[in-house]
């Protein structure tokens, strides 16, 4: 245990050492989201210094109506004192609405523009970002590390601006009013400066631990709520719980620990200023005693360092809360300069018109160290039905991926009607081709709204007649709202069947040139899987289909069949070809008749 903390403190001395100037960076990437309103920013810290000074001049109005009416008894000065002191505080109360309103102007803005560019970076990043991170991981940056740091623009940079703007206007007033008193009070201050920064780095690096395990405690929840089926029908309910309160008790306690610190802290800093204060008006007495310093002079003085010491009390606490922000803070700006595997062209080459012919040139990929394909050829051409079979984990998925662009291959090219794909638009790719996946995402919205995401701007007869197409319309018309349905979280409301048909019907009102599908009826029932194939007839005609299948009765129809074995295409033909030719389909079918 012992010999943990010692790492700790070696990891936190030397994570302090290399992030000084790090984590300034990360602060100044922070803040240039608020680069685009700086005139806003501006008028902000005038009517902050407007603030500052008319509060320390209510302070010095104060000192004048002790020295010099309350005890001349001046009726006359003392209501022209008022006026000024009502002026002043209308000044004041008119500066603070519009640093206010000024305040919440950037700061929404910039939490906003922080926001959409993090989103926007989200689909920049394209699908390889989505298979090597987790959905958690994602949430838990978009919903706690960005929602964390917005605090900067919505908290923290304005106080930071009011507050040094007050301390510092509150030391000049300080030293105008009596150098020696102030002299010999701040040195009691400067004490917890010797203890303080101490535990505000144990408070920061706690603070941040504490931020990493939120994120796995987070994570961990949303495991919980989607395997929450599978834990039910395994009676696995109590294990996860054991797992749950692990990551919370790992949680609470470095939260704890950052606590503590933190505490110690405010007791350390509250001490300095009561020594200081003690100093103050023991020495404060003196002066006094001795004619240098009127009663009025250290009423104000004393209003001026209790203001001033309060401000960089505020100050030390939101630069610690700041740094603990900061952690998070580099977390966004790392995926913020994450570059996207695919990127569109610099100088795109658009086809006037898709055919849908696809060729694969001596392509190599892989996702790490080793190959899945290797020298892979093959050539489909346009209106033509291609099935990919061969055993698991060969690159027939991959092969779609590749067609869609969602990777480049590691050497070779995938080329559309003759035009390798890298210089196509990306836009043009994604236009031409239509997907049905295995597990068919649905919105939880309306049937209408599901169909219509193949093309939002299609009419209510577009979306029946595509419905038709896919023999979806029928069960439609069954359910008690129609078109008006709504599908639940993920379309769990509808059988596989029923969604697979959506899936299909979106197809038809996307109209692409290309249909790729990936087992779209291997998770079905048989009764599903015909209503399911009859829709997929009626959606290849005329349009080049890939489809990756493990039942080859479902493709024996197709004009070619191609064999993915070790990242060549083995063997292509006709089913019958195929069979002729006693290879690996031939073996499959023969085991399959046996029940091997």
């Amino acid at each position: 245990m012992e010999q943990d903390d010692r790492d700790r403190d070696w990891t936190d001395e030397t994570e302090s050492k290399k992030s000084r100037w790090h984590y300034f960076g990360v602060y100044a990437w922070l803040l240039s989201f608020m680069k685009p309103y700086a005139w806003q920013m501006t008028l902000f810290i005038v009517f902050g210094l407007v603030i500052s000074l008319s509060q320390m001049g209510i302070f010095r109005v104060l000192q004048y109506i002790i020295d010099h009416i309350i005890t001349a008894k001046d009726l006359e000065k003392f209501r022209f004192i008022v006026l000024v002191l009502i002026g002043v505080l209308i000044c004041m109360f008119g500066a603070m609405a519009a640093n206010n309103l000024l305040s919440r102007l950037v700061r929404e803005k910039a939490s906003r523009d922080l926001q959409y560019a993090c989103m926007k970076q989200l689909r920049r990043l394209g699908f390889s970002y989505y298979e090597k991170h987790g959905v958690g991981e994602t949430l838990s940056l978009l919903n706690t590390d960005v929602s964390s740091v917005q605090g900067i623009y919505q908290k923290h940079f304005p106080s930071l601006v009011n507050n040094g703007l007050m301390m510092f206007v509150a030391l000049g007033f300080v030293v105008h009013t009596n150098a020696k008193l102030f002299l010999v009070s701040v040195p009691c201050v400067f004490l917890y400066y010797l203890i303080g920064p101490y535990f505000t780095k144990k408070s920061s690096y706690w603070g941040k631990v504490s931020k990493d395990r939120r994120t796995e405690w987070n994570r961990k929840i949303y495991e919980s709520i989607s395997g929450l089926t599978e834990m039910r029908a395994h009676q696995r309910e109590a294990w996860d719980l054991e797992r749950y309160e692990a990551k919370h008790e790992h949680f609470n306690v470095s939260q704890k620990k950052q606590y503590a610190y933190r505490s110690v802290r405010v007791i350390a800093r509250q001490l300095s200023s009561l020594a200081g204060m003690l100093v103050m008006f023991t020495y404060g007495a003196y002066l006094n005693r001795m004619g240098s310093l009127t009663v009025g002079e250290f009423v104000a003085f004393v209003m001026y360092y209790q203001m001033m010491n309060q401000q960089s009390a505020q100050i030390v606490s939101i630069l610690v809360d700041q740094s603990l922000l900061l952690h998070q803070g580099e977390k966004i700006k790392e995926f913020m300069e994450l570059e996207p595997d695919v990127k569109e062209p610099a100088s795109p080459v658009p086809l006037r018109k898709v055919r849908g012919e696809l060729s694969f040139r001596n392509v190599r990929f892989g996702y790490g160290s080793s190959d899945i394909l290797q020298g892979f050829e093959l050539r489909v051409r346009a209106g033509e039905r291609v099935a990919l079979v061969g055993p698991s984990g060969n690159g027939k998925s991959t092969i779609l991926k590749l067609i869609g662009r969602f990777y480049d291959p590691c050497d070779g090219e995938v080329a559309l009607d003759g035009v390798p794909l890298k210089q196509l638009p990306l836009s043009q790719i994604r236009d031409s081709i239509g997907y049905v996946f295995q597990e068919t995402y649905l919105f939880g919205a309306s049937i209408r709204e599901n169909i219509r995401f193949g093309y939002p701007d299609a009419t209510e007869e577009q979306v029946i007649e595509a419905a038709k197409a896919a023999n979806a319309h029928e069960f439609i018309m069954k359910l008690k709202d129609g078109y008006d349905t709504l599908v639940g979280e993920r379309g769990v409301k509808l059988s596989g069947g029923q969604r697979q048909r959506l899936s299909i019907a979106r197809m038809f009102i996307k109209n692409p040139k290309i249909i790729l599908l990936d087992e779209a009826t291997s998770a079905l029932d048989n009764v599903s899987e015909i209503e399911v194939l009859k829709a997929l007839d009626n959606l290849m005609q005329g349009r080049t289909t890939v489809t990756v299948a493990h039942r080859i009765s479902t493709v024996r129809h197709y004009d070619r069949i191609v064999v993915v074995k070790d990242g060549i295409a083995a063997e292509e033909g006709t089913y019958l070809e195929l069979l002729g030719g006693r290879g690996w389909l031939y073996e499959l079918e023969g085991r399959m008749m046996t029940g091997g």
